[in-house]
């Protein structure tokens, strides 16, 4: 169950994942029983995460209609304070932007709004503006916000209603050969996909169950012969044990498919009729009122005209939308049924039976002998029972008799159709290692009151032992649930049921708990430093302050100073430059002495001529 809550989050698992989870849970338990577990997980968790997607996606649709719907409030809000002519605007784009969109969504018929549905666009949009004029704009938006809430959810089932009621119309054309019926862009009717797909489950679910319910019966008579001469922890039962209730518990989840595919098809034949009659009441309206029908109702038909009352008609048709929209949540619920069928095939015989024909052989044939010799209702015998500490004794006479008048429940002589635990016996879950027998609804003195619960026994020898002590009987089966969890989704057949008395197995809460953040309080004490002549200086032991202090160091790695000089900045900004100039040195001696050197100087004659 804790898988089928991960699965419910969104959490990536697969079958192995699940074996080894179911393997934690009832280690360290046979295969079998954890194959059983596995079984139930699978279902469970198909089922809560189908409905899931189905929830949230009705939900994103109503989200997004509110918006829709706050938008309109908000405009009307305002709408007494706007001008004339910002009136005027508002409501060319409300009528056309807000309100339609509004009832697409909210009708469920958003295929009108894409590029792929021109002939439902064009349907859905004469509709609307056969019952929502756009001049009715302004005489909308002055109501109260009540009214125009109410009004919008009124709007849209209508809508759906003549969109249904032409769909309706096309196809008796067609079947009456004055036409074509066009199929494309008409809102498709699940009446018709459901119930057929419906005989078909109908039809498998039941071969499956009965192929079940024999098996099962072909258990309990070899247990119930072997326990005659075996000891409750022998192999062979515990073995046959564990067979058993695999079988039961797939037996439990087909019998749950069976009657939600019943439920269904009673409620999608009941939804079909009504919107069937509803459809036949338009015609006839439209009819005494002297109006054709021509391709159905919309943009200028017998409503834009005024040839029928609207007071009589619009209730009709929100009911027909409303119907319409129960047939689409039923086809959606159709769809888990389908898919938990189609998963439940892969365990229709997970393991080599241990039932052989020299064992079903013997027990056929001595319980044919007890029933031939006691009546129809007889057993082939006491079984051996376990006697540890952990589940009530045994009661023999004459204490059996004393504790029977003491105990304060009360025996019943059949016709009990509510059992508790799902209608098992209580004694052979307690007393013979969690063994899944069915309890008889014929059998007399098979039935025990204690404190307004009626529990079922296989028998009356197991009915008189409870009543004897029928506390102690109760603890001992909480404990045997908890100790083999199998058992629970058997002896608790309804999520409800399970919920009421395991919380910690239910799935939806289980989900909802991990979905959310719960903030809590907790501390450690710890030796700050353990070895003192290791002392960190620099230990910290806030792991968020070392994450601020790691993040703070790589950001400073990432800082550096970065100039950029252009021709521009160039001459705005005032440059210096210091040089230092060579030292001058003198040198200072004794004796001063100097020397004039001869300079010699040579040129060139006769440049100029000879002088004459």
């Amino acid at each position: 169950y804790h898988c089928a809550a991960l699965r419910y989050q969104g959490v990536p698992w697969d079958d192995a994942f699940t074996q080894t989870a179911a393997e934690r849970i009832v280690a360290p338990r046979s295969r079998l029983a954890v194959d059983t577990m596995a079984m139930q997980v699978a279902a469970d968790e198909i089922r809560a995460t189908m409905t899931a997607a189905i929830a949230a996606d009705r939900r994103d649709r109503e989200e997004r209609a509110a918006a829709y719907e706050r938008e309109v409030l908000t405009v009307a809000a305002s709408f007494p304070r706007m001008t004339q002519r910002e009136q005027a605007d508002f409501m060319e784009h409300m009528w056309k932007n807000v309100f339609f969109r509004y009832v697409c969504v909210k009708g469920g018929m958003e295929s009108a709004l894409g590029i792929n549905d021109e002939v439902g666009r064009e349907e859905t949009f004469a509709a609307f503006k056969s019952v929502f004029p756009k001049h009715e704009t302004t005489r909308f938006l002055t109501q109260t916000a009540p009214e125009i809430s109410a009004q919008l959810r009124e709007l849209a089932s209508v809508v759906l209603g003549i969109r249904v009621f032409n769909r309706r119309t096309e196809e008796l054309a067609g079947l009456g050969g004055n036409g074509p019926s066009r199929g494309s862009g008409r809102v498709p009717d699940p009446a018709p996909g459901y119930l057929n797909l419906g005989a078909k489950m109908r039809e498998d679910l039941a071969g499956r169950a009965h192929s079940a319910a024999r098996l099962c019966a072909q258990y309990r008579c070899v247990s119930s012969h072997q326990a005659l001469r075996r000891d409750p922890g022998d192999e062979l039962l515990a073995r046959l044990a564990d067979e058993n209730n695999n079988r039961v518990a797939y037996w439990s989840i087909i019998r749950a498919l069976i009657e939600d595919n019943a439920e269904g098809i009673e409620r999608v034949d009941e939804l079909a009729r009504r919107v069937h009659d509803g459809c036949e009441e338009v015609r006839a309206l439209i009819e005494d009122a002297g109006e054709g029908l021509g391709e159905g109702l919309g943009d200028g038909d017998a409503i834009s005209r005024g040839g029928v009352r609207r007071d009589a008609l619009y209730p009709i048709l929100e009911s027909v939308g409303a119907d319409h929209s129960a047939l689409l949540d039923e086809a959606a619920a159709q769809e888990v049924i389908h898919a938990v069928s189609a998963r439940m095939t892969d365990f229709s015989k997970p393991f080599e039976t241990s039932l052989t024909n020299e064992l079903l052989h013997e027990g056929i044939r001595v319980e044919k002998m007890a029933k031939e010799r006691y009546g129809p209702h007889a057993v082939v015998g006491v079984p051996k029972v376990d006697e540890s500490k952990d589940v009530p004794k045994t009661v023999v006479e004459p204490h059996l008799s004393r504790k029977l008048g003491e105990s304060g429940a009360e025996m019943t002589h059949g016709g009990v159709t509510t059992l508790e635990y799902g209608g098992y016996d209580v004694f052979a879950l307690c007393k013979r290692r969690g063994l899944a027998l069915p309890a008889s609804m014929t059998a007399p003195d098979t039935a025990v009151v204690f404190q307004g619960k009626t529990y079922g026994f296989a028998d009356e020898y197991g009915a008189k032992q409870f009543a004897s002590q029928p506390a102690k009987y109760v603890r001992a089966m909480h404990a045997t649930l908890f100790r083999m969890p199998e058992l629970v989704r058997i002896t608790h057949p309804s999520g409800e049921a399970t919920a009421r008395a395991f919380p910690n197995l239910d799935v939806s809460k289980l989900a909802a708990g991990m979905s959310v953040a719960s903030p809590t309080e907790f501390g450690t004490q710890t030796d700050t430093h353990p070895v003192e002549r290791h002392v960190d200086k620099d230990y910290e032991w806030n792991e968020w302050a070392l994450r601020r202090r790691a993040l703070h160091a790589a950001n400073l790695l990432r800082k550096a100073t970065h100039g950029s000089q252009t021709n521009s900045s160039h001459f705005r900004r005032e440059n210096t430059t210091q040089v230092w100039l060579p030292k001058r040195n003198e040198t200072q001696t004794v004796v001063t002495k100097g020397t004039t050197m001869p300079q010699k100087k040579r040129y060139i004659g006769g440049v100029r001529g000879a002088p004459d």
